[in-house]
């Protein structure tokens, strides 16, 4: 199993799931710096040249979503089999692809990667993900409730979400926060080496 891999948010989702289901899996930097996701060799694994891109069963998954989906059915562990658990966890892991990841790379981008490249941030266009990104914050607010993770118990739902986090506001939102540090006190985020 090989993860073709950057530290940005995409590729730490499935390095995350990886590490909490424990398997073995070689690690693969691809260097978004370099352009290295655009070389022809690497366009054989990943068609739209990103990352991540999971080698997994003689067959690439290079959709980070599809990639968890994929590893929760394969490994029958942190993700719901069947019924209205397994429901939710669709509409959530479609909701993060669809919807979230448009306003919280936002954040990210303007608040790691463009200091990481010694550029200034657009702070507009944090403020209009703010506004956008608010209804979906609410919404994951009422899912999480009184419980510890989005579907009670970790799973791999938690990961598409996590990588996002350390880069929002979520001051107004103290459920969301306390998920937020229970997600980086996991062993699985150490072992990611997270460095935003």
């Amino acid at each position: 199993m090989r993860l073709h891999w950057y530290w940005s948010s995409n590729p730490q989702k499935v390095r995350l799931a990886l590490e909490e289901l424990g398997l073995s899996y070689e690690l693969s930097p691809v260097n978004l710096t370099t352009r290295a996701q655009k070389e022809p060799g690497y366009l054989d694994i990943h068609p739209r040249g990103k990352v991540p891109a999971l080698e997994i069963d003689g067959t690439v998954l290079w959709e980070s979503g599809a990639a968890l989906l994929y590893l929760g059915e394969r490994e029958q562990r942190l993700w719901p089999s069947s019924g209205p658990d397994r429901a939710t966890a669709l509409n959530l892991l479609f909701l993060e692809s669809s919807a979230w990841q448009a306003q919280a790379s936002a954040y990210f981008y303007n608040r790691v990667v463009m200091p990481f490249i010694g550029a200034q941030p657009d702070k507009s266009r944090v403020e209009k993900a703010s506004k956008k990104i608010h209804p979906l914050l609410d919404l994951l607010d009422r899912q999480l409730g009184q419980s510890d993770y989005l579907l009670g118990e970790f799973s791999l739902v938690d990961c598409a979400y996590a990588p996002w986090l350390p880069v929002l506001d979520l001051e107004t939102f103290p459920s969301l926060e306390r998920w937020r540090s229970r997600l980086t006190q996991r062993a699985s985020w150490q072992a990611c080496e997270f460095t935003y």
